[in-house]
């Protein structure tokens, strides 16, 4: 644990003579995707917690590994501040007037409510969110099981953190929504590369648990190479940092593959077994060529050129088919058209951005870019380890998609050390969860929190009129460009439930705000490479009540009690003692006297696509996307940034571009309110590189606003040579009272691209400029 960090976590003061002591094991369960996450041992006096300390696991290499925030749960579990019993708006919306109420009349008006939006609306209007801030599978499986119960509607992910995901699923098959799971390897699997490219993250910020793997790859002579526009902490570390300009990642790993095909670096043999490279496609209108065409085949054969034949052929009947050229096929009707295989067409993309013109467009200097390039191609296995830095933008499933290319082409898909992560990966979850998110069969109707938002404002696909949110801080950083979510889209709610262990700034803006219990205060189930159960330590603060104890109560209350008649330990053992092969000789009793339990697997760390089965419509991973052909991106063109671009207009009035870091010291807004780390952060700051403070006259500490068109926001600079210029960074998840005067969420704008589904926080532009007051 880091210096800062190395203090006692026990609650102090005088305690009373002990006359009962336990130690219960537990698990944190905030949004980091720590892998695994991290287990808690609760030491308990009196029926209180007075200490934690890092939970076992059976595995040395996991075992007693936890950060910073997961070692301030105890802070948080007794913080003053915290929500302890239900209550409902008095007076307007947002004015932070309160009455105390019981559960009963909590249950009594939600009931009422509900059915009155039902009524007027349908069902479906009634929407039902469980966020990022709990992993445990009755926590998040609650809402949705509510929601099937009283036919309305649930979360599905999308919307944030999706387009990289996007791009992914779009190449490999795995859906987005759990790509970062079966898609990628787990980090422990660093250790078997050669070359790890870490795009776009900080995990020696971020990834405190688990980010030990890359150092031990370094130790053990694999080069780490750092793609980020700001020296990071991660960059600080690697052996090589490169940084683009923001946004135009995607050129720069169109560059790098044009220097691979240029030399033939590549594995022709993989490609023509494992990849769509060989299919003919059709120059006319971008369509592969099938058989049915050529009155040999049906619709949906796919067709090769094979040489030997000098002649097209249906893929299974060409050992050899051609990667390269250009081809004039005859059609069943006597007409001639061109044809090309995708590698072809991928190899024309590529040669148009050479290292001197992806040098143009990136800021990497073209030299850099060929050696990078030579590098990785000889570096076998070679790995990718993306981040969401390169996610928030608006064509960031293109940047996914260039960037796969580059283990593609290199073959370095399906074998130790190599693949592209979201961070890490592992085997897909094998819980039975279906019966428990469904209620008679039935599962509820799903919207991501794009899809949510039209929902609310436009009433598209259908209107929801009342929005329950557990665990989420949605109006806080998760909506884009929060000014104008705050103004035309929660005003259209008739009810806003919110359940929560703090009055969040979401929470403030509910009618109706209910206690939840923490992770030492309800039984649930967190699945990974190990399953873990949270367990009751202690009784839950006042009169808090978990997610599954609410919705039990207020589907007893709307006559929908049979949908909640079974126990939570009853749930948890349908979902685990199921037949699946990972989950053999797993039981729930089994969990009780074990804590954490690995799934029934190798102990090698997880390699995805070994089996080099892929579930696209073709069965081969797709360099090429016909079914995108009709939105233009077919295949991973470079675009310029939507907004934070020198080219846009706006740049002449707004030239820095921003983005927002993650807080070493928070997971999104999670324990952004804990004193300890107040007084390491005590307060947001925009970081800018000295030269663009000089040309703005700031100085270091000086208050300042940073503005555009949408919105503003006051805090003080912090001057650092490590951030690009024409870059500025604020970390997200501070609340917003946190700041002196606006927010920065209002900065974001809306735009989603209809291919990444995903909002595109930073691609954003601001201008800077020193506030009304002294320099502090």
């Amino acid at each position: 644990m880091p210096a800062e960090y190395a203090q006692s976590w026990a609650i102090p003061g005088m305690l009373p003579a002990v006359t009962d002591t336990r130690l219960i094991r537990t698990v944190c369960d905030p949004n980091c995707h720590a892998s695994p996450r991290c287990g808690i041992t609760a030491h308990i006096e009196n029926g209180r917690i007075v200490k934690i300390e890092p939970g076992a696991f059976p595995l040395p290499e996991y075992d007693r590994r936890v950060c910073a925030m997961g070692m301030a749960r105890l802070e948080y579990q007794y913080h003053k501040d915290r929500l302890r019993f239900p209550q409902r708006r008095v007076g307007e919306r947002g004015r932070g007037r309160w009455r105390r109420i019981s559960w009963q009349e909590a249950f009594d008006l939600l009931a009422d409510r509900l059915r009155k939006v039902a009524e007027q609306y349908g069902s479906r209007s009634l929407a039902f969110f469980s966020g990022s801030g709990a992993a445990g599978v009755l926590t998040r499986g609650s809402a949705q099981r509510f929601a099937a119960a009283i036919g309305g509607t649930a979360h599905r992910a999308g919307g944030v953190d999706y387009g990289v995901p996007k791009g992914l699923e779009y190449m490999f098959g795995v859906p987005a929504s759990t790509y970062f799971r079966p898609g990628g390897h787990e980090m422990a699997d660093a250790v078997n590369s050669r070359m790890i490219l870490l795009w776009g993250g900080n995990g020696a910020d971020t990834r405190l648990v688990d980010f030990h793997f890359i150092m031990e790859a370094q130790q053990r002579g694999a080069k780490l190479v750092c793609i980020d526009p700001n020296r990071s902490a991660t960059a600080q570390r690697a052996d090589q940092w490169i940084s683009p300009r923001p946004g135009t990642d995607t050129a720069l790993a169109l560059g790098l593959l044009d220097e691979i095909l240029r030399y033939d670096w590549q594995d022709d043999a993989f490609l023509r077994r494992h990849t769509n490279a060989p299919f003919l496609v059709r120059r006319d209108n971008g369509a592969f060529l099938r058989g049915a065409e050529l009155c040999d085949g049906s619709a949906t054969d796919y067709w090769v050129w094979d040489s030997s034949l000098d002649g097209a052929a249906a893929q299974g009947n060409c050992d050899t088919p051609a990667l390269r050229g250009s081809y004039r096929v005859t059609l069943a009707g006597g007409s001639a058209i061109d044809c090309a295989p995708a590698f072809e067409l991928l190899r024309e993309l590529a040669r148009d951005y050479s290292a001197e013109r992806a040098a143009a467009i990136t800021g990497v200097p073209a030299q850099t870019i060929r050696d990078l390039a030579r590098e990785f191609a000889a570096r076998k296995p070679a790995a990718i380890r993306i981040g969401y830095g390169v996610d928030r933008w608006y064509y960031s499933d293109y940047t996914a998609r260039a960037a796969a290319n580059l283990v593609i082409a290199t073959g370095n898909i399906g074998i130790p050390g190599g693949g592209i992560s979201v961070h890490d990966g592992s085997y897909a979850a094998p819980l039975n969860l279906h019966p428990f998110r469904s209620a008679g069969g039935h599962e509820a109707a799903t919207l991501d929190v794009v899809s949510l938002m039209q929902a609310i404002e436009r009433g598209d696909p259908y209107p929801v009129r009342a929005l329950w949110l557990s665990a989420s801080n949605m109006f806080n950083q998760t909506s884009a460009n929060r000014a104008r979510v705050l103004s035309a889209i929660v005003p259209k709610l008739d009810l806003l439930v919110v359940v929560d262990h703090f009055m969040t700034d979401t929470a403030a803006l509910a009618d109706v705000v209910l206690p939840a219990c923490t992770i030492f205060e309800k039984k649930d189930l967190v699945a990974g490479m190990f399953l873990q159960l949270q367990r009751c330590a202690v009784e839950p603060e006042g009169e808090s009540k978990s997610d599954w104890d609410i919705f039990a109560g207020l589907a007893a209350r709307m006559g929908l009690g049979k949908y909640f008649a079974g126990t939570p330990e009853q749930y948890l053992k349908e979902m685990i003692e199921t037949d699946h092969p990972l989950l053999q000789g797993i039981s729930l009793d089994r969990l009780e006297r074990e804590d954490a339990v690995l799934l029934n697997r190798r102990r090698e760390p997880y390699v995805a696509f070994t089996d080099f089965k892929f579930k696209t419509p073709s069965g081969r991973i797709e360099l090429y996307k016909e079914e995108l052909v009709g939105h233009g991106a077919e295949l991973p063109y470079y675009h310029e940034p939507v907004e934070a671009s020198p080219a846009n207009p706006l740049y002449e009035r707004f030239p820095l571009t921003l983005l927002f870091s993650h807080s070493r010291h928070r997971i999104h807004s999670t324990f952004a309110n804990l004193p300890k780390f107040k007084q390491l952060e005590p307060e947001p700051r925009v970081e800018i590189n000295p030269a663009d403070a000089a040309h703005r006259a700031i100085a270091n500490d000086q208050r300042v606003r940073v503005y555009n068109e949408r919105g503003s926001v006051c805090l003080k600079a912090r001057l650092s040579a490590d951030l690009k210029p024409g870059v500025v960074v604020i970390a997200e998840g501070s609340w917003v009272k946190d700041f002196p005067a606006g927010d920065p969420y209002s900065l974001t704008h809306e735009l989603v691209s209809t291919t990444s589904e995903n909002y595109a926080f930073f691609d954003t532009l601001v201008e800077i400029e020193a506030a009304d007051g002294p320099t502090v």
